[in-house]
């Protein structure tokens, strides 16, 4: 019996060691990979323009993407920023809460917050946190969280 149990939690530990824990208040997801900067600038701005989502800005100089506006269910808008590096593509976001954007045509950075992993599940800061992450998910599986004062 012991030996069974044993064995059982031999099986189960590749599925627990790879399981992240997202910590909170992360508001940067970094997708690693093997690319040079300009290739995951390439990628990032080909599959953008695939899934429909405006390019609001890029930076060919400094390998950077900022989408347009995205409706986010539950949330209101968003919009993400692509650092593009060797090795990496780092995505932070802001997002403003739905009945502040219906206000008016000012999309004005000021009137938006930093994506946080924070809240209930169904609170709107998850919600954008969590869409944060699909669209991450989008360009690499091996994806690293973090919470940095520099994107806030």
């Amino acid at each position: 019996m012991m030996m069974k149990n044993l064995l059982f939690a031999l099986l189960l530990f590749p599925i627990f060691s790879f399981a992240q824990v997202v910590p909170e208040k992360a508001n940067l997801i970094t997708v690693m990979n093997t690319e040079t900067a300009y290739a995951n600038f390439t990628d990032v701005r080909l599959l953008l323009t695939k899934k429909g989502i405006e390019i609001a800005n890029l930076n060919k100089d400094s390998f950077d993407i900022k989408t347009g506006l995205i409706e986010v269910k539950g949330s209101g808008g968003s919009y993400y920023e692509f650092f593009c590096r060797d090795n990496q593509i780092i995505i932070s976001g802001k997002t403003k809460k739905s009945n502040e954007s219906n206000q008016g045509e000012n999309k004005s950075t000021k009137d938006f917050e930093a994506i946080t992993n924070t809240g209930t599940k169904d609170s709107p800061t998850k919600l954008s946190f969590e869409a944060m992450k699909e669209v991450a998910k989008l360009f690499g599986a091996k994806l690293k969280y973090e919470v940095s004062k520099y994107y806030q």
